[in-house]
């Protein structure tokens, strides 16, 4: 394939030797418990002192993160955008597609029709020890493919990944440390009722999944249920039977957080814990009043690694759940949000697609419009999907009619920083190496 033409890219400031601390989503690591220093030389292949850190064969460990942007077309071309070099490259071709997600290291690419995921690394990706972290890089390749029915959620956990197929109800459980191996490694399934919305949610090396009656079950990396007499699930069952309806998840530093009609259960794992007694805790955060159903929240986001996550609360705001704190808060908002996500930094920022197409940044304390675009994106952008990033210092949005992905600093009231343009439409978008 002969190589694509370089787009234009449209360039006020540079971004050159910004850096970022933030725990990828779903760190796809190998966990060390102890951890030595990073690696003395930059740029070249790891040490055997340096490996477990998150190491991979033939990664290379350097002194700032790798940050990439994964874009695809509906036609199926990957490519990738290293928003330091600003160098393009193409990873794959694989056909029509419909959807593209990621949350650190890999991207999921959804066929279209809906029934086939394609697992991509992007080859960057962080590993974070709190008082210091670790930048990887490899070679991007496409991992291999996953079958099933329906539209699929894909969810990163450090010991599982999770690809729950809309149509079938079933969840196929896969090996994330395999994954980083270049590896499609199935562990095991869990069915549900054909057509629920559901989830199914990795913590740990235990997998939270709506089972049969709507109701959240425990099962192991095997797909099998839990033990339900071990006292750990005992009291784990107590609480996930006041969950109904669940429906969007994330993971914090503190927890995995699931949404449910009563507000949402944060699941933490015990370290500690023996290996017969695994069932994570969980905790219920309620609403702090009553809720309307349209204005609950079902799909959360935020910068990696941090407490807070934000949700869109129906026409009227944005909702916040501190995980740390176990508390809510709403967020009033001058116009009807379309996507919404919280960067939890010092100045509490929180970034928004409003209806408009315009992007909105709020304070996360106060509520407050702290800067503003003119709108970026279209109607018709707004109503095939577009994808809203952040990372510490910047946030991405896709344009797909304008052909163009959008660097936008929200600490600079919404300036600008740099658009890049594309030969072909950027319909969907995924931030890597977080």
């Amino acid at each position: 394939m002969p190589p694509l033409p370089q787009p234009t890219i449209r360039r006020p400031r540079s971004r050159r030797g910004t850096s970022i601390t933030a725990l990828s989503l779903a760190a796809l690591t190998l966990t060390l418990a102890a951890c030595a220093s990073p690696a003395d030389t930059a740029g070249e292949t790891a040490s055997e002192g340096t490996r477990g850190h998150g190491y991979v064969e033939g990664a290379a460990e350097l002194p700032e993160p790798q940050l990439h942007l994964a874009t695809a077309d509906t036609d199926g071309t990957v490519r990738l955008l290293d928003l330091l070099s600003e160098q393009r490259s193409t990873v794959a071709t694989l056909g029509p597609l419909s959807a593209l997600s990621g949350a650190g290291r890999f991207v999921a690419a959804q066929s279209e029709p809906p029934g086939t995921v394609t697992v991509v690394d992007t080859g960057v990706w962080t590993v974070d020890h709190e008082d210091h972290q670790h930048y990887y890089r490899a070679d991007a390749r496409v991992v291999g493919t996953v079958e099933g029915q329906g539209a699929a959620t894909i969810v990163e956990g450090s010991v599982i990944t999770t690809v729950r197929f809309a149509d079938s109800g079933e969840t196929i459980l896969l090996d994330t440390a395999a994954l980083g191996t270049g590896e499609v490694d199935e562990t095991g399934r869990i069915a549900a009722v054909s057509g629920s919305p559901g989830v199914a949610v990795p913590i740990g090396e235990t997998i939270a999944a709506t089972g049969a009656g709507g109701s959240l079950v425990l099962s192991g990396t095997d797909g099998e249920p839990l033990d339900a007499a071990s006292s750990s699930v005992v009291a784990a069952n107590a609480i996930l039977g006041g969950c109904t309806a669940a429906a969007g998840a994330i993971t914090t530093n503190v927890g995995v957080v699931i949404g449910c009609a009563e507000g949402a259960l944060l699941a933490v794992v015990d370290r500690s814990a023996s290996d017969a007694d695994p069932a994570p805790s969980f905790e219920a955060i309620p609403y702090p009043q009553a809720v309307d159903e349209t204005d609950r929240a079902t799909s959360f986001h935020a910068r990696p690694g941090r407490p807070t996550v934000a949700a869109v609360a129906g026409t009227t705001g944005a909702w916040l759940l501190d995980t740390r704190e176990r508390s809510w808060s709403l967020l009033p908002t001058p116009s009807p949000l379309q996507l919404v996500a919280a960067v939890d930094d010092r100045d509490h920022h929180v970034v928004a697609l409003a209806t408009d197409g315009s992007v909105l940044v709020l304070d996360g304390t106060t509520g407050a419009v702290t800067g503003a675009t003119a709108p970026i994106v279209t109607p018709a952008d707004l109503q095939s999907g577009v994808q809203l990033e952040v990372d510490q210092n910047r946030a991405y949005l896709n344009s797909p009619t304008a052909r163009t992905v959008s660097e936008i600093d929200y600490g600079d009231a919404a300036r600008i920083a740099r658009t890049f343009d594309f030969d072909t439409e950027p319909a969907f978008l995924a931030e890597t190496g977080r």
